[in-house]
C-alpha cells in the first residue's frame, strides 16, 4: 500500500512534467525506425499519422490516457523518419565508376590541411551532368589536391574525377557513413584528374551566403597564423576542416571538443552580449529610452542577430537548439512572461526531431541536449537553496557561490555527456572537468566577445585591437588543450558498451531529470545498472576489412593486422572500439600472414597463388579463391566479402559466431549492395545527363 500511495502521489505531483517526456516518446519513434532491418512500405507513415492524430482526442492527465498518447507520439515519430527517409530519395553510388567527365555546381569548399601545413580544396557538387550511363548522384564531393585555382560556391564547373560509393561500417553495428551521407544527401566521393575549369556562375542568396561563408573563412586563415585561423574559422563560420589532426586530438583528449563547435555555449555568449550591449546602449539615448521599452528592444534586436550568426554558422544541431531556446526566452520578454526552461528545451528538441529525425543519432544532437538538460535539473534542484544560503551570507558567499557553480556545471555537463562519449567515442578523459574550468569562461568572457567584434568591426577599419584579443585569446585556449592532453590519463579508451546498457543508462538520466518527486530517484537504478553492463560487452576477435584490405585478430589487448600500408582508417577504428592498448602487424611472408588465436591458426592470404589450405583453421583470401578447402574450420573470400561487406568472428571453444555488416545493415535505402558487372548500366544506353 505504501507503494501505491508513494506511485500515485508522485504521478499526480508531476502531472505538469509530462509534457517533457514528449519528445522522448518522439524519439523512440524513430529509434524504431532506425532500428529495422527492411524498410517499412510508406503506407505505414500514413497509418501512423492517423493513429497519432486519434491518440490526440485523448489527452487527459490520467494515466491510461497519457499511455495511450505515449503511444502516439512514439508512432509518429516512425512515421516522420519514414517520410523523410522516402522524400529526400538520395541515389546512393554502389561500385566505383571509371574516371569521367562531368559538369556541377559547386555548393560548399573546404581546406583542409595536408602534412605540410599546405591546403587542398574539398568540393561539394550538385546537379551533377555527364555524358555516361550510369545514374548519378543528386550530390558528390571532390577532394581537388594540388595548387589548383581558389573554387568559389555558385561557380559551375567541368573536370575529369573518379567517383566512388561511400563506405560500409567499418564492422557491424558500427558508425553508419552511408546513412550519414544519404540523410546528407550525398551520394559519392571522389577525387579529381585534371584541374577544373569555371564554366559560368549562379547568382542566388544561398550561393551568395555560401560564398560569405568562405571568404571569411579564407580571410581568418590568411591574417592569423596555423593553426589559429583554422580554430577562429571553426568559432565563426563553423567550417572546422582546416583544423589539423593534432590540434583536433589535443581538444577531444582534453575533453574541449565542444568548443571547436558551434554550440549552444557560443549562440548564448552572443546572445548575453548583444542583449547587455544594445539595451544599455538604449539607455544612454534619453528620447528612445523613454519612447520604447529597452529590454524589448534589445531581445529583438538579440532574435535578430543570433539568427545571422546562426546562418553564417552553417545551422548545426547544438546552435539550433540554443537559437529555439533563445528566441522562446526573447519571446517570454516581449509578452512579460516568464520561459519554462526545460519545457523550452522540450520544444527544441520536438522542433529539431520534426523537422531532421536523423539528427537523433548524431553526437552533436545528444551530446547537446543531454548537456543542457542535466544543467537544467541541478538548477531547478539547487537554486532555492543555493539561493537562501547567498541572502544570509555577504560577499564572501556570493564568490563561493560563483566558484562553485562553475565547478558544479562543468562536473554536471561531463557526467551527463559521458555516457555518449564513451558509446560514441570510446573514450573520455579524466581532466575535462578541470580544462573546462579554465577553458568555458576564458571562451565566454574573451574569445566570443572579441570574435563578435572582430566581425562588426572590421569592415570599418577598426577591428585591429579586437582582432589582437581574439588571436591571443586563442592561443592560450590551444595551450589549455595541448598542456591537459598531454596530462596521464586525459583520454582513457573504453571498449564500445552493449546497446542495451547505452540504453538502461539514458533512461536512468532521463527520469532522474525530467521529474521532481521523490520518485525521480528510482532512476538511479537503470542507470547504475548500466554502469554495470557497460563494462560487459562481448567483443569480437576476427575483424574483416569491407573493402578486402585489412584483417584485424583482437587478443590480450592487442590488435594484430595484416598489413601497417593499407586501411589505417579502418585499423584506428578498430583499435578504438576495442580499446586495444596497441596496434601490431601479424608475421607475414609471401604473401600471407598469420596469427594464433585460442589454438586455432588464422591465415590471412592477399595473392592468389598463395593461398594456403590449413585443417581446423580460419582462412581469409583478399583475393578471389583459386581452390577450395573442406578441412579448414572457416573459409573467406574475395566474393564473400564482396557481397556480405565486413566480417566480424566471435570465437569460443564450443561455436564460431560470425556478423556480416550488410546483414547487420539490412536492406534501407541507404545500405551499399552488390551489384554485379552485367547488371549495371552498359555503353548501348547511353544518355547525356
Amino acid at each position: 500500500m505504501n507503494i501505491k500511495k508513494f506511485i500515485s502521489s508522485s504521478f499526480y505531483g508531476d502531472l505538469h512534467r509530462w509534457p517533457l517526456w514528449i519528445p522522448v516518446f518522439f524519439g523512440c519513434g524513430i529509434s524504431v525506425y532506425f532500428s529495422l532491418y527492411e524498410e517499412p512500405s510508406l503506407w505505414w507513415a500514413y497509418g501512423g499519422v492517423v493513429i497519432f492524430l486519434l491518440s490526440l482526442t485523448f489527452i487527459r492527465l490520467q494515466f491510461f490516457k497519457i499511455l495511450f498518447l505515449a503511444m502516439g507520439f512514439i508512432i509518429f515519430g516512425f512515421s516522420v523518419a519514414l517520410f523523410r527517409s522516402n522524400l529526400l530519395g538520395t541515389e546512393m553510388l554502389h561500385y566505383s565508376l571509371p574516371p569521367l567527365i562531368f559538369e556541377g555546381e559547386v555548393v560548399q569548399v573546404e581546406l583542409k590541411p595536408t602534412k605540410t601545413g599546405n591546403f587542398y580544396q574539398r568540393l561539394l557538387l550538385t546537379s551533377l551532368k555527364a555524358n555516361t550511363a550510369e545514374k548519378l548522384p543528386q550530390k558528390v564531393r571532390i577532394s581537388l589536391k594540388g595548387k589548383r585555382e581558389r573554387v568559389w560556391p555558385g561557380q559551375v564547373i567541368r573536370l575529369r574525377a573518379k567517383l566512388m560509393p561511400i563506405a560500409d561500417p567499418g564492422l557491424p553495428q558500427g558508425f553508419d557513413f552511408r546513412r550519414q551521407a544519404y540523410f546528407n544527401g550525398l551520394g559519392a566521393t571522389g577525387f579529381a584528374l585534371s584541374p577544373p575549369e569555371m564554366l559560368r556562375e549562379i547568382f542566388g542568396w544561398q550561393s551568395h551566403l555560401a560564398k560569405k561563408r568562405e571568404e571569411i573563412t579564407a580571410y581568418f586563415l590568411k591574417i592569423m597564423p596555423p593553426p589559429l585561423g583554422a580554430i577562429a574559422a571553426a568559432l565563426i563560420t563553423g567550417d572546422k576542416a582546416a583544423i589539423p589532426e593534432k590540434v583536433r586530438e589535443d581538444f577531444i583528449n582534453s575533453g574541449l571538443a565542444h568548443i571547436l563547435a558551434i554550440s549552444g555555449l557560443h549562440l548564448t555568449i552572443i546572445a548575453g552580449v548583444v542583449f547587455a550591449v544594445f539595451r544599455r546602449g538604449v539607455a544612454l539615448i534619453p528620447p528612445l529610452c523613454l519612447a520604447f521599452n529597452s529590454k524589448k528592444l534589445a531581445a529583438v534586436a538579440t532574435i535578430f542577430m543570433t539568427f545571422l550568426y546562426l546562418i553564417l554558422s552553417g545551422f548545426g544541431i547544438p546552435a539550433q537548439r540554443a537559437f529555439i531556446m533563445i528566441t522562446v526566452v526573447m519571446g517570454a520578454i516581449l509578452l512579460d512572461r516568464t520561459a519554462l526552461s526545460m519545457r523550452t528545451v522540450a520544444l527544441a528538441a520536438f522542433i529539431i526531431l520534426l523537422f531532421m529525425p536523423e539528427s537523433l543519432l548524431g553526437p552533436s544532437f545528444q551530446l547537446s541536449f543531454a548537456a543542457v538538460v542535466a544543467l537544467i535539473a541541478g538548477y531547478e534542484t539547487w537554486r532555492n537553496p543555493l539561493s537562501s544560503w547567498m541572502v544570509r551570507g555577504g560577499m564572501l558567499r556570493k564568490k563561493i557561490a560563483y566558484c562553485g557553480g562553475l565547478i558544479f556545471t562543468s562536473l554536471l555537463a561531463t557526467l551527463a555527456t559521458l555516457p555518449f562519449t564513451i558509446y560514441l567515442f570510446h573514450r573520455f578523459s579524466v581532466h575535462a572537468i578541470l580544462a573546462n574550468l579554465a577553458a568555458v569562461p576564458l571562451t565566454s568572457l574573451v574569445i566570443m566577445p572579441s570574435a563578435l567584434l572582430t566581425c562588426l568591426l572590421t569592415p570599418f577599419g577598426l577591428g585591429d585591437f579586437p582582432l589582437w584579443v581574439f588571436e591571443n585569446s586563442l592561443s592560450l585556449l590551444i595551450h589549455i588543450a595541448e598542456t591537459v592532453s598531454s596530462w596521464p590519463g586525459s583520454h582513457i579508451l573504453v571498449a564500445h558498451p552493449p546497446m542495451s546498457a547505452f540504453i538502461l543508462t539514458v533512461f536512468g538520466g532521463l527520469w532522474l531529470c525530467l521529474w521532481q518527486q521523490p520518485w525521480r530517484r528510482l532512476g538511479f537504478g537503470p542507470l547504475t545498472l548500466g554502469c554495470v553492463l557497460g563494462f560487459q560487452g562481448d567483443l569480437p576477435q576476427v575483424l574483416i576489412d569491407g573493402q578486402g584490405k585489412l584483417v584485424g585478430v583482437y587478443e590480450g589487448n592487442t590488435l594484430y593486422v595484416s598489413s601497417s600500408r593499407k586501411g589505417k582508417f579502418t585499423a584506428e577504428t578498430w583499435k578504438k572500439y576495442l580499446a586495444a592498448k596497441e596496434t601490431k602487424p601479424m608475421a607475414c611472408e609471401e604473401g600471407a600472414c598469420q596469427a594464433v588465436l585460442q589454438g586455432i591458426p588464422v591465415i590471412v592470404s592477399s595473392e592468389k597463388k598463395r593461398q594456403p589450405c590449413v585443417k581446423e583453421a580460419i582462412l581469409i583470401r583478399l583475393e578471389p579463391s583459386e581452390r577450395g578447402c573442406p578441412e579448414a574450420h572457416l573459409v573467406v573470400d574475395w566474393y564473400d566479402i564482396w557481397k556480405a561487406g565486413g566480417y566480424a568472428l566471435w570465437l569460443t571453444e564450443k561455436s564460431l559466431r560470425i556478423e556480416k555488416v550488410r546483414e547487420s545493415q539490412g536492406t534501407r535505402p541507404w545500405t551499399g549492395r552488390a551489384i554485379r558487372r552485367r547488371d549495371r548500366p552498359s555503353q548501348s544506353d547511353l544518355t547525356f545527363k
